[in-house]
């Protein structure tokens, strides 16, 4: 059974005299917006180049992952919607207690300035999580991460996520080429979940890029999703983590986009998509159709898009987002003076600065 969602707890509210102040510790009440239903309901998107600056990849002092949450009732009622921020250093240690400056500022519909309403540490939450790691193994892959720093990252990840809780559990599993195991069409089982970090490092070495074209993503994604449904029966938080280089192919996979995004609203599941080469808003190789594509799979289903500046940075930027499941969550809540009409594009970015440095963040969503 799934966590469909549900409060998180108590918020630890960080007090602000004016907007866009330095926030610092204080009262604790119940969060209102823990609560709501964490996605980004199943609107059609709007595919564009959405880049992030001094954020997703850990190259400098600072670096900044952002997840957006939209409840549609509170949206439409209020012009509210929060953006999870997740702050790192170099090494992919989140650092969610730091005393935050943190602005925002509208880009679309309407330019303009975004007033902060509420700055919230929420608790770690207490549901055991389940995780697929799903790897990009086609052919493309050998040039966007020739040393399959993705496999290593992706370890760094599960040894993170399994050594928070015991009942936590991670499956490994991959595509491309003619990648294949039963009970799938476009998508190879590695490793079934288990909370076991060895049995999936034993598998490390079948990561490898195929000869052969074709990168199913969406087909894959689905597949991982249905297949969850059957394979887990503990009640936790559940999670598909991509790493990618946004490419699906053959073109008639595409359709299956909006699939993807109703399985996962569906059966609880936030996809963290991470970007190499081209499908990372980060570095030299970036092409805005590929982001767009990672992107969307995280920002539809309230999950939470990373693109690094190249495939050496992998493991930190999972690092980072490992911490997400099992540790505290830093939510700012912004308010729109009106609420767009639905299917708007609602774009902008969101800044945190302080005593470590400072980074920005894009954002994109489309208005339920």
């Amino acid at each position: 059974m799934s966590r469909r969602g549900g409060p998180f707890g108590r918020a630890r509210f960080l007090r602000f005299d004016k907007p866009d102040s330095h926030f610092l510790g204080a009262s604790v009440r119940i969060a209102r917006v823990a609560a709501a239903r964490i996605s980004l309901l199943l609107t059609p998107v709007v595919l564009q180049s959405c880049h992030i600056r001094e954020c997703c990849a850990p190259r400098d002092s600072l670096s900044l992952f952002a997840g957006i949450r939209v409840d549609s009732a509170t949206f439409r009622s209020r012009g509210e919607f929060a953006i999870q921020l997740v702050p790192t250093d170099p090494t992919g240690r989140t650092l969610v207690e730091e005393p935050w400056t943190v602005t925002g500022a509208l880009e679309s519909p309407v330019a303009g300035a975004l007033p902060l309403s509420a700055l919230a540490v929420l608790p770690a939450d207490t549901m055991p999580v389940t995780i697929s790691i799903d790897i990009d193994d086609s052919h493309s892959m050998t040039s966007n991460d020739p040393n399959r720093v993705r496999a290593t990252g992706a370890q760094h990840f599960w040894q993170a996520v399994l050594g928070a809780r015991p009942r936590n559990q991670v499956a490994l599993l991959d595509f491309g080429g003619t990648l294949q195991s039963p009970g799938f069409v476009k998508t190879r089982l590695v490793q079934a979940h288990t909370t076991d970090p060895a049995e999936l490092d034993a598998q490390l070495a079948m990561i490898q890029a195929q000869p052969g074209s074709g990168t199913p993503l969406y087909r894959s994604a689905l597949e991982v999703i249905h297949w969850t449904d059957t394979a887990v029966a503990l009640q936790s938080q559940r999670y598909l983590v991509i790493i990618t280089d946004g490419y699906p192919y053959p073109p008639d996979s595409l359709p299956y986009q909006d699939s993807v995004v109703a399985a996962a609203a569906n059966s609880g599941v936030r996809i963290f998509a991470v970007g190499v080469g081209p499908a990372s808003d980060q570095g030299t190789q970036s092409v805005d159709s590929a982001v767009a594509v990672v992107r969307n799979l995280a920002t539809r289903t309230g999950g939470i898009y990373a693109g690094v500046t190249n495939a050496t940075q992998l493991g930190s930027a999972l690092r980072a987002l490992a911490s997400e499941p099992s540790g505290e969550r830093l939510l700012a809540t912004f308010a729109l003076a009106s609420a767009p009409v639905r299917g708007a594009v609602v774009t902008g970015t969101v800044t945190i600065e302080g005593p470590l440095g400072r980074a920005t963040a894009e954002w994109s969503f489309v208005a339920p």
